[in-house]
C-alpha cells in the first residue's frame, strides 16, 4: 500500500460523504420547483398529486428538508477522515444511524402534509 491509500475508514467517510453531496444535489430542482408533477421523482404522497400546486408546494418543501438530511450526512462523512482506523466500526454504526434518521425524520413529516387546495 502506499502512503496515497485510503483506509477503510476513509474510504467509509468518501462514501457517506458522496451520498450527502448527491443527496443535497437532488434537493436542489426540487426547492426551485423545476420537478414537475411525476411518479419517480420527488415527493409522491396523496396530498401532492391532489394538484399541481400542492405537488410543486409539497415537494419545494421536501427539497429543503432532503438538502438538510444531505448536509448533515455530508457533515456526518466528512467527520470520518479525521478519525482514526480504531474507530471505524463505531464510526460506521453511528454514521449509518445518523443518515437514516436524516431521511426518515423529514419523510414522516412530510406525510403528515395535508393538501392546501381541494382535490378536483
Amino acid at each position: 500500500a502506499t502512503v496515497n491509500s485510503m483506509n477503510a475508514i476513509q474510504m467509509i467517510a468518501a462514501v457517506i460523504s458522496g451520498s450527502g453531496l448527491l443527496i443535497s444535489l437532488l434537493a436542489v430542482p426540487m426547492i426551485r420547483r423545476r420537478v414537475p408533477p411525476n411518479r419517480l421523482y420527488g415527493v409522491r404522497t396523496k396530498a401532492s398529486f391532489s394538484s399541481d400546486s400542492d405537488w410543486y408546494r409539497i415537494n419545494a418543501i421536501g427539497g429543503r428538508y432532503l438538502a438538510i438530511a444531505g448536509i448533515v450526512i455530508l457533515v456526518v462523512g466528512s467527520i470520518g477522515f479525521f478519525l482514526p482506523l480504531s474507530a471505524r466500526d463505531t464510526y460506521s454504526i453511528i454514521a449509518g444511524v445518523v443518515a437514516w434518521l436524516a431521511i426518515v425524520i423529514p419523510c414522516l413529516r412530510l406525510c403528515s402534509l395535508k393538501p392546501a387546495t381541494s382535490p378536483k
